[in-house]
C-alpha cells in the first residue's frame, strides 16, 4: 500500500468493488492506494479472470486519476482501490466504509470521484458521501452488456425485497402452476379462464387495499390446522362448495340458448342465479366453524351472527336482482319486479335479525363483565380491610 502520510490531497479518485473480487479472485487485501498499486491490483485480477467486469473500473479510475494529475499537476489527486465483501449487504458496506476511514486518515481530500462497475456498487454512495464530498459519479459498464447487467440487477434487487416478494411472487408462482397443470392435463382453455379469474380477483383487491385479505385466509386455515379446530374442516368444505358453485354456473351458462349467451349482462345474471346459493354456502362454512370453536371454548357469540345474517340478505339481494333481470328481459315486468321488492324486503329483515341478535347477546355480555369486576373490587377491598 503506498501513500504519503499527512499529506493534502484534492481528489480521491476511488474505485469500489462491493464483492470484493479483488480478494476472493486476486488474493489481495484492500484498501489499495496509489496509481501502481492500483493499476498492479487491475492486473492480477485480469490475470486470475479475464471475464471479471471489475477490471475496466479499475482502469477506468486509473485513467481518471492521471488526467487529473496532468491537468491539475502536482500530488492534488490520488487513486484507491476499496472492496466489501463476497456476501454483498450490510457487512460488505460496513467494511468499505472501515476501509476508506482508513485513507481519510492518511490523506486530507476535499473531494472524491466515484468509479463504479454497475449499479450495484453505486448503494455505497451514501456511506461515501457521509465522509467526503462526491463530485462526480463514473459507471464503467461493457457497452454491449449495460443495459443487460442494469436490468439484471434491478430485478435481483426487486426479488431480494421481502414486501416485493410476498405480494408478487405467490401469484406469479400460482399462475404458473396452474399452466403447467393444465399443459399436462391438455385443459389449457379452462386453465386460462381461471387464470384471468384470479388475477382480475387479485387486481380488485389490491385496487381496494385490501390484498392481505387472501394472505390472512391462508394464514387462518394453517392455525386452524395446527390447533386441530373445527374451523379447518370448515375451510375445506368452503373450498369445495365454492368449486362446485363454479362447475355448475359454467355447465348452467354453457346449456344457455345462444341469443342469451350472446348477452353479457343477461348472461352474468344466469351465472349468479346458478352459483350463488353455492356462493353463499363458502361464505358461511368458515363463520360457522368459528362459531362452532367458541361454543367448544365456552366463548360468547355475539357480532358472528350479524355476520352470518348479513352474508344470507347479500345472497338474497343479489338472487333477487339476478331473477328480476331475467324476468324483465323476458318481458314480464310484474314478476320481475315483484321478485326484486321481495328480495331487498327478506334482505332488510335478515340483516334486521342479526342485528337485533348481536345487540341482545352484547346487553348480556356487559353486565356479566359489570359484575365480575364488582366482585373483584369486592374482594380485592375485604384483603385491604
Amino acid at each position: 500500500m503506498e501513500g504519503r502520510v499527512g499529506s493534502e490531497i484534492k481528489t480521491l479518485v476511488i474505485c469500489v468493488d462491493r464483492d470484493n473480487d479483488i480478494g476472493e479472485k486476486a488474493g489481495l487485501k484492500t484498501p489499495i492506494i496509489g496509481r501502481e498499486a492500483v493499476f498492479s491490483a487491475a492486473t492480477q485480477l485480469a490475470l486470475a479472470d479475464s471475464e471479471e467486469s471489475d477490471i475496466n473500473a479499475i482502469f477506468e479510475a486509473v485513467r481518471i486519476y492521471e488526467r487529473l494529475r496532468s491537468t491539475e499537476g502536482g500530488g492534488e489527486s490520488e487513486v484507491i482501490l476499496l472492496a466489501g465483501d463476497k456476501n454483498v449487504g450490510v457487512e460488505s458496506d460496513r467494511k468499505i466504509g472501515r476501509e476508506l476511514d482508513d485513507v481519510l486518515s492518511q490523506f486530507r481530500a476535499d473531494s472524491a470521484i466515484l468509479v463504479s462497475d454497475g449499479a450495484g456498487d453505486e448503494w455505497i454512495i451514501p456511506i461515501i458521501q457521509s465522509r467526503v464530498k462526491i463530485d462526480s459519479v463514473r459507471r464503467v459498464v461493457v457497452k454491449q452488456s449495460e443495459p443487460l447487467e442494469s436490468t439484471f440487477y434491478v430485478i435481483k434487487r426487486m426479488l431480494e425485497e421481502p414486501k416485493f416478494a410476498r405480494t408478487f411472487l405467490p401469484p406469479i408462482g400460482l399462475i404458473l402452476f396452474l399452466l403447467a397443470i393444465s399443459l399436462l392435463l391438455e385443459l389449457s382453455g379452462k386453465a386460462i379462464g381461471l387464470i384471468l379469474a384470479f388475477i382480475g380477483i387479485y387486481t380488485l383487491l389490491k385496487g381496494l387495499g385490501r390484498e392481505n385479505l387472501l394472505i390472512d385466509l391462508f394464514e387462518s386455515v394453517k392455525q386452524s390446522l395446527y390447533s386441530g379446530k373445527i374451523s379447518f374442516v370448515t375451510y375445506i368444505v368452503a373450498i369445495v362448495l365454492l368449486l362446485a358453485g363454479t362447475s355448475q354456473g359454467i355447465r348452467g351458462y354453457t346449456k344457455l340458448e345462444p341469443e342469451i349467451s350472446e348477452r353479457i349482462l343477461l348472461s352474468m345474471m344466469y351465472y349468479i342465479k346458478f352459483t350463488i346459493g353455492w356462493y353463499i354456502g363458502a361464505a358461511l362454512a368458515p363463520l360457522i366453524g368459528k362459531m362452532m370453536n367458541m361454543l367448544i371454548e365456552r366463548e360468547k357469540i355475539v357480532r358472528q351472527w350479524a355476520i352470518l345474517f348479513s352474508i344470507i340478505a347479500s345472497g338474497v339481494i343479489l338472487w333477487g336482482g339476478s331473477e328480476c333481470i331475467i324476468w324483465l328481459s323476458k318481458g314480464n315486468y310484474p314478476m320481475g319486479y315483484l321478485t326484486l321488492s321481495l328480495s331487498i324486503l327478506g334482505a332488510v329483515i335478515l340483516s334486521f335479525i342479526g342485528v337485533k341478535i348481536s345487540w341482545y347477546l352484547r346487553s348480556s355480555v356487559i353486565p356479566e363483565n359489570e359484575e365480575v369486576e364488582a366482585g373483584i373490587e369486592a374482594e380485592e377491598s375485604r384483603v385491604r380491610e
